[in-house]
């Protein structure tokens, strides 16, 4: 599945391996960037966010890490995870050199339709209540408000936005990031292991 927009060629679809740093350090320059949060939050989310997590969720199903092109040039990104039938969606972005564009269109579009693959209850994602722009893009595209949450993330208010989806397959599939060891195990396969 990758979902296009023929007239501007802008595509969405999942990581490959080569796009792992590149997401890393595209997502610390947009938490860095974005007036909403304050310092504080920005250094533990950076620190949240770290290559460990990225590469655990890339090994869990590649579709976390949604890679938005445009004309086959990476142009932005949605990094999602897994929380036990509930797929939390971290962070959307799109470099600013792309944001006529339509990617964000055809990325969530592609992130409702993968997900809703009955291995979920829903998708949900927060946002600061004084982001105006994010709450009227997220509405735009389907995503329903459905709480508010006061002093919830370093003492600051957040909104909880979801879509539904329909789980029908049973059970849950658990995720962990590896520790030292497995991720040493992991360098040696790369080094080491065939190669796909």
């Amino acid at each position: 599945m990758n979902t296009t927009n023929q007239q501007s060629n802008d595509t969405a679809g999942p990581a490959e391996l080569a796009d792992l740093d590149w997401v890393l350090t595209h997502v610390h320059q947009a938490i860095d960037e974005l007036e909403f949060y304050n310092d504080e939050f920005k250094a533990f989310e950076k620190q949240r966010i770290n290559a460990n997590l990225i590469r655990a969720l890339f090994e869990y199903d590649p579709h976390h890490l949604l890679i938005l092109k445009k004309n086959g040039e990476r142009a932005g990104f949605m990094i999602s995870g897994p929380d036990n039938g509930v797929v939390f969606l971290y962070w959307s972005y799109i470099l600013p050199a792309f944001r006529k564009s339509k990617l964000a269109i055809v990325g969530n579009t592609y992130f409702k339709e993968y997900f809703d693959n009955g291995n979920w209850h829903k998708l949900s994602t927060l946002t600061r209540t004084d982001n105006r722009t994010a709450r009227i893009i997220l509405k735009r595209f389907g995503w329903t408000e459905v709480a508010e949450l006061k002093k919830h993330i370093f003492g600051e208010d957040y909104l909880v936005f979801e879509i539904e989806t329909k789980k029908t397959i049973p059970g849950y599939r658990p995720f962990a990031v590896k520790g030292r060891l497995g991720r040493l195990t992991q360098r040696f396969k790369d080094a080491f292991g065939p190669k796909s």
